[in-house]
């Protein structure tokens, strides 16, 4: 299932005449892994998803079956009983997200951590870049002329990235070339209860573009492990349909 569909579609309307841009890189979000029980838990009927409510009943000593965690779950999120969402702990590879956007995921700082690639030690020299959306703007003609204006000054950067580097400037001052549109890649560690919190941040309408379009992603990527735990804001934020 696709959540987000129409959101998504909106903001890439423009996605067909990137394609060919100079070294254009689009986002992409690759699970690496998630927190799974171990086998005396899993023999049991324990899953990832059920594992948070598995855990709050530690409080009341009680026993439930796979259906009646997935129903705790859903009254933890209306209790606002959020610790047992950290459970869940997700790593991701990203890539194709630019260094503005990296700026913004950054602020937050609880329950989630990156590993970036560096700037310093890694040459830019084959870097890509992330274009705008211009989902505002409703002339092709329009969209197109500012695209070259945007590829223009990539490759411009480029040049003078490469021209500079052969002169024996190191990568570390290099790097103050980079327009915040250059395309980085990270592993990102976080667990559930950090993401819905993201999640309400980022999936609102009022986020900044290429942030909110990652959200949109990512949150399809958490749906296909653990849809009880972020359900509720597919409902909140989106349409309240679901697309195959």
């Amino acid at each position: 299932m696709k959540y987000f569909d129409k959101e998504l579609k909106s903001i890439d309307k423009w996605k067909d005449l990137r394609c060919d841009l100079f070294r254009n890189e689009e986002p992409e979000i690759k699970l690496v892994a998630v927190t799974t029980p171990v086998e005396e838990f899993l023999d049991k009927g324990i899953t990832i998803e059920t594992l948070p409510a598995f855990t709050a009943r530690q409080s009341h000593e009680s026993k439930g079956t796979y259906t009646d965690d997935l129903r705790l779950n859903r009254r933890l999120i209306e209790w606002g009983h959020d610790t047992p969402m950290q459970a869940v702990q997700f790593v991701y590879h990203v890539t194709g997200i630019s260094k503005s956007l990296a700026g913004q995921w950054t602020r937050h700082k609880i329950g989630i951590g990156w590993t970036f690639r560096s700037t310093r030690y890694v040459k830019a020299s084959s870097n890509t870049f992330v274009y705008p959306a211009l989902e505002y703007i409703d002339s092709r003609d329009d969209v197109g002329k500012i695209y070259k204006a945007y590829e223009e000054e990539h490759r411009h950067a480029m040049d003078v990235y490469d021209r500079l580097s052969s002169n024996g400037v190191k990568n570390q001052e290099l790097r103050r070339l980079m327009p915040v549109g250059w395309a980085t890649s990270t592993y990102v560690y976080t667990n559930a209860r950090s993401l819905r919190h993201f999640f309400k941040l980022r999936l609102a309408r009022g986020a900044e573009w290429e942030i909110r379009r990652f959200a949109y992603i990512l949150f399809n990527k958490v749906m296909e492990i653990c849809p009880s735990l972020f359900e509720d804001l597919a409902i909140a934020y989106g349409d309240q349909k679901a697309s195959e």
